[in-house]
């Protein structure tokens, strides 16, 4: 997942999610893209396949991790950490940012859970 300067969703929730209608203002945070982050209740990703959304999900937390301790490093220091331009951020989303990419990145993962639980999972 590239990350950018521009606005990503963002979701001000206000309590446990039951309710359909925060259900439907979470729907409508996201859009049409494949990750929110949910204030005070964490990441949320989609997908057109289960890998492709987990996929998702390890790769933003993933990058979420790395940007903290970038942060904290860099304040350590007394500055700020670089940030990526626009334009590398689009290239890289077109790049690898597709449902495919998603699908077949996450992939292995679940082929070692099937190997490691002999498909058990399945049952």
């Amino acid at each position: 997942m590239a990350a950018s300067r521009s606005p990503r969703p963002h979701h001000a929730a206000k309590c446990v999610v039951l309710a359909k209608e925060e259900g439907e203002n979470i729907a409508s945070t996201l859009g049409n893209k494949k990750a929110a982050l949910l204030q005070n209740h964490g990441l949320l990703t989609v997908g057109k396949t289960i890998e492709e959304a987990v996929f998702w999900f390890i790769s933003l937390e993933r990058c979420c991790q790395s940007q903290l301790m970038a942060d904290a490093a860099a304040a350590g220091r007394g500055s700020v950490t670089m940030k990526i331009e626009d334009e590398d951020a689009l290239f890289t989303y077109k790049t690898i940012g597709t449902p495919g990419a998603g699908y077949f990145n996450a992939k292995p993962l679940f082929d070692v859970i099937h190997k490691e639980t002999n498909g058990e999972y399945l049952q």
